[in-house]
């Protein structure tokens, strides 16, 4: 062999392709191997079977489980129904601890939960309350702005749950408007004044007034029989899954002993009457407070027969155009009212009570031998709603009276009751809210202004002492805590949190209801814009449609409700309560508005340990008389660093007061 021939290998390696055209994908309809083992005989593969199907695409796909309801990615999906432990809790993402120890938390946990059962507090634990004052304080305002910030960055996803909602209370309003439509007048209406809010309504004389006279005359309907007031887990869980169906019509009937009696209060009347139902008076109390209340009510003002007097009557408020907080606690309610378990108890008129069970009743037995035979429904068939039948009405007189030698304004108002308390029917429940909480792993949210507002007034037309708030997790309704309210602890809510006075408020309403007097008599309409934020306008029908004018009937039926404006809206944000410990803090032993405390209690820096150094001689020597000692240089450094350190603490104050505010 020529050795000037260079060795070119052994034979068999000669003349091969590139290792790139090995360099493939393996899922490549190219590939024989690939098309071997995935290939399927014509026997097995069926006709249908051939088509494209939607379920398996490719290999890329994710394997999330959706919710078919709503076609959402499910985030949990095992569920431990074994323990009464909820799932989720304080979001510190930063990893943030509290300044006080597990002990001191503990201790003033127990303080407060003292306080929230109306028990004796321990004087040990109070006394860790008190020397722990200003490190609360100071965490407080600091985790008020975290759960601030927190709240607007995972906006999206805490309201998440409010879709089902939003979807329901559409299908409501359109009920209520097919209802309202009937009774309706086919008129265009114009703006006729504008009327001064309750805000810029102020007395010349008094600054502050009072409801008094208070005395039920009638109630009709069926109420609840309720002694102790608990909303229980599995009628929570029930009721999440089927609320649609009894989200029903719910269109308030008219009692006729209602209308009766106040047919001859009027008669029997020697001055001007008002009628204000609680709503309407809510709605003059709350304009434009938060953009899921009403904005539209109708007001009709006729001359009593045979009299010189007037009877200024509000009829109910129109159905909201937004949805919001109010409107999905009003959908919840409602629901409970009418899927609940309980005892239900006949008003008769003689203002006795008689339980419902014992009231014979001809055509539900008829329709229980109808129903005697099952039936088998589809799954994917639409049920009907179940309406809620058993409701009631309560007719209230009394006087809103500024001065003392002042007469007062005579008002009658209607409401309806949340349940009562005994068999007879004496002792009535004050009120009764479902609020849902937002924010469950954060802590209890304030109660919105119209909500304590509503509170208050329940209590003091009902004359009753106490009512309970029910907060539940929109998340998964679990129960969170049964607050109780009394008079005493609304106002200083209203106070502390809205700066909101009830005796100055109701002198402003004494005011405004005082210039509907000089208005003649007529059908009205009373109207919130946000054009004219700082008035009400007072609309009168017209037979001819202008430029200006409006039907009501298009305003109405043109709207359809979402939750657009209530996201994209500045004050859509409640603060934490640092006052209400539910279920979260009792399991967590976590103090309300604090972070989390350290399993190990806090970390303290360690001491230096100072080493004594020796002592070393030093020769003296005489120094001149004349020669004064060196100052020290100021340190700069320190006082720049202290300027810089309290113009932060001003920002953060300032930002702390914005959160506050809203």
């Amino acid at each position: 062999m020529d050795s000037n021939i260079l060795y070119q290998g052994n034979s068999i390696f000669r003349n091969q392709p590139s290792y790139r055209n090995f360099n493939k994908s393996f899922e490549s309809a190219s590939d024989t191997l690939f098309t071997f083992l995935n290939e399927v005989e014509s026997e097995i593969l069926k006709d249908e079977q051939q088509a494209p199907s939607q379920v398996f695409t490719s290999y890329n796909c994710s394997f999330a489980r959706k919710d078919p309801r709503t076609q959402e990615v499910v985030r949990l999906s095992v569920y431990d129904h074994t323990t009464e432990k909820l799932p989720y809790g304080f979001p510190s993402t930063q990893e943030r601890y509290s300044v006080l120890s597990r002990i001191q938390q503990a201790a003033c946990l127990r303080v407060l939960l003292a306080w929230q059962h109306n028990s004796d507090v321990n004087e040990a634990d109070f006394v860790v309350w008190r020397a722990t004052n200003n490190k609360r304080c100071n965490e407080q305002q600091l985790v008020q702005k975290h759960i601030y910030e927190y709240a607007n960055v995972q906006k999206e996803r805490l309201y998440a749950p409010m879709k089902p909602l939003v979807l329901l209370y559409s299908k409501w309003f359109k009920l209520q408007v097919q209802h309202l439509l009937q009774t309706l007048p086919s008129a265009s209406y114009i703006t006729h004044s504008g009327l001064p809010q309750l805000s810029q309504c102020k007395g010349l004389n008094a600054e502050t007034a009072s409801m008094e006279d208070i005395e039920m005359l009638c109630r009709a309907g069926q109420v609840r029989l309720w002694p102790e007031v608990a909303l229980k887990q599995p009628e929570l869980s029930s009721l999440r899954v089927r609320l649609e169906r009894y989200v029903g019509a719910d269109v308030t009937p008219e009692y006729s002993r209602i209308a009766a009696e106040m047919k001859n209060q009027l008669h029997e009347a020697d001055e001007d009457v008002f009628v204000l139902p609680l709503d309407a008076m809510l709605m003059l109390l709350t304009p434009g407070a938060y953009i899921d209340l009403p904005t539209e009510m109708l007001l009709s003002i006729r001359e009593i027969p045979d009299s010189d007097h007037k009877c200024i009557e509000f009829k109910q408020p129109l159905p909201a155009h937004n949805c919001g907080w109010h409107t999905n606690s009003r959908l919840v309610t409602e629901a409970y009212a009418a899927y609940a378990p309980t005892q239900w108890l006949q008003l008769n008129p003689d203002a006795s009570a008689k339980l419902i069970d014992d009231v014979p009743n001809e055509e539900t037995d008829a329709k229980m031998k109808q129903q005697l035979d099952y039936k088998l429904h589809h799954i994917d068939d639409n049920v009907n709603a179940v309406q809620q039948v058993k409701s009631n009405c309560a007719l209230v007189s009394w006087r809103l009276r500024a001065e003392e030698l002042d007469q007062g304004l005579q008002i009658y108002s209607t409401l309806s009751l949340a349940a009562v308390r005994d068999v007879l029917a004496k002792k009535p429940l004050g009120c009764h809210l479902i609020k849902l909480e937002n924010k469950p792993e954060c802590g209890c949210e304030i109660m919105t202004k119209y909500e304590l507002l509503s509170a208050w007034l329940q209590l003091k037309l009902l004359q009753a002492d106490l009512g309970y708030c029910s907060r539940i997790s929109l998340r998964d309704f679990a129960p969170l805590l049964e607050e109780q309210l009394t008079l005493e602890a609304l106002e200083e809510q209203l106070h502390e949190y809205y700066h909101i006075s009830m005796p100055q408020q109701l002198c402003q309403m004494h005011e405004f209801l005082k210039l509907l007097r000089g208005m003649a008599a007529g059908e009205y309409l009373l109207r919130y814009t946000t054009k004219y934020m700082d008035k009400f306008l007072l609309c009168r029908p017209t037979l001819e449609a202008t430029s200006q004018s409006f039907n009501l009937r298009d305003v109405l039926t043109s709207t359809s409700p979402s939750n657009v404006n209530f996201l994209t809206q500045s004050n859509s944000y409640l603060p934490i309560s640092p006052k209400l410990c539910n279920r979260l803090h009792e399991q967590q032993q976590l103090l309300p508005c604090a972070f989390p405390a350290k399993a190990k209690g806090v970390s303290r820096p360690n001491k230096k340990t100072t080493v004594e150094k020796a002592t070393i001689l030093v020769q003296r020597t005489k120094t001149r008389s004349n020669v004064k000692p060196k100052k020290r240089k100021r340190k700069s450094l320190t006082r720049q660093r202290k300027r810089a350190a309290a113009r932060t603490q001003q920002e953060e104050d300032k930002t702390l007061d914005k959160i506050m505010c809203l």
